[in-house]
């Protein structure tokens, strides 16, 4: 019995071992990903027209050369852009991004007071996105039909090619200037006052839902159409299993897991929409707060945000496969061989 119990336990340390070094590759790989990103977006924001001392300038009522000089070796832009980028490097690893030009606030404390309206948004996003996506393929499953599976690829093809911004300002003329249902912009934490919270999140949360429902829907649908002609599906069929309990039981939950891993990919997509969203519905969330930064040319608070926002990112793709590889076996034994 111990010889039996001391090779059973041999597998599973390796199994874990193996687990471990693709964690400790992967964090490693994100280490030089963020690297090489802080270098561009060092570079990108500085190749901008414009920069911030001429915009501070004109906030004082105008300056002369003089005092431009003088503005622009206080906040170190008159170094060479080495110089600059490796001061803000070395700063940046101890958690250090400086301080707003504008606002002379620590970007760190920006982006934490921020961070929790978009949370709040993405969360409410993803949750409202993977209802609609499961619920419209399982229909499309249970009930197959050509004039509803048409009607779901259109659906779908729209949503993808229809742009954020336009589809929440209809939904602000639809159900806040017509209807008077939802306030047209601002927040207020759901978590604080829950009714009010979410009158003021149903609207961003179902624009940013459409972009993200609208590919994972298509994708779902179609690995479910796999599932439901895979031989075990059929065998079950043939012994007698009613068609809801195929879908539901075997090929629903299978299909599932090719479709978290694509939700992990597109969820990237919500970066860019949150901008977007945040600007049209007045959220006061990271987006807005990148947007105002490239409109000040606020160089540390935009280059903080970006950061944030792709080690986000970058980490929630590996916990996705993390939990990929917990549901499936099959890639757990693909990272151990």
């Amino acid at each position: 019995m111990r010889r039996s119990t001391r090779h059973g336990a041999r597998p599973a340390f390796a199994e874990m071992s193996s687990i471990a070094i693709f964690v400790l590759r992967r964090l490693a790989m994100i280490v030089v990903a963020l690297f090489v990103l802080s270098l561009v977006i060092f570079v990108l924001l500085r190749a901008i027209p414009g920069n911030p001392t001429t915009l501070l300038a004109g906030l004082s009522g105008g300056a002369t050369n003089e005092q431009i000089t003088v503005l622009k070796h206080e906040l170190g832009l008159d170094q060479s852009l080495s110089t600059q980028y490796w001061i803000w490097l070395r700063h940046a690893v101890v958690g250090n991004f400086g301080r707003s030009y504008f606002s002379n606030v620590v970007t760190t404390s920006l982006i934490t007071s921020r961070v929790g309206a978009t949370v709040e948004l993405m969360i409410a996003a993803v949750i409202l996105g993977v209802l609609i996506s499961v619920v419209t393929a399982l229909v499309c499953a249970l009930r197959p039909s050509r004039v509803l599976n048409r009607f779901v690829v259109t659906g779908a093809t729209v949503g993808i090619a229809m742009p954020a911004a336009w589809l929440g300002l209809l939904l602000i003329l639809g159900f806040s200037v017509k209807l008077r249902v939802f306030p047209t912009r601002g927040y207020t934490s759901i978590i604080s006052h829950p009714i009010a919270g979410l009158r003021y999140l149903v609207l961003p949360a179902v624009t940013l839902a459409v972009g993200l429902a609208a590919p994972l829907v298509r994708f779902l649908r179609t690995s479910l159409a796999e599932e439901l002609g895979a031989d075990y599906v059929l065998a079950a069929r043939g012994k007698g299993l009613r068609w809801r309990a195929a879908v539901i039981r075997h090929a629903l939950p299978n299909s599932l897991l090719p479709a978290l891993n694509f939700l992990g990919i597109i969820a990237g997509s919500l970066l860019g929409g949150v901008v977007v969203v945040e600007y049209v519905f007045g959220w006061p969330g990271l987006g807005s707060l990148a947007l105002n930064a490239v409109l000040e040319r606020d160089y540390v608070v935009l280059q903080a945000v970006v950061m944030f926002a792709a080690a986000a990112f970058m980490v929630t793709t590996l916990l996705v496969d993390l939990l990929s590889m917990t549901l499936d076996p099959r890639l757990r034994r693909a990272v151990v061989h």
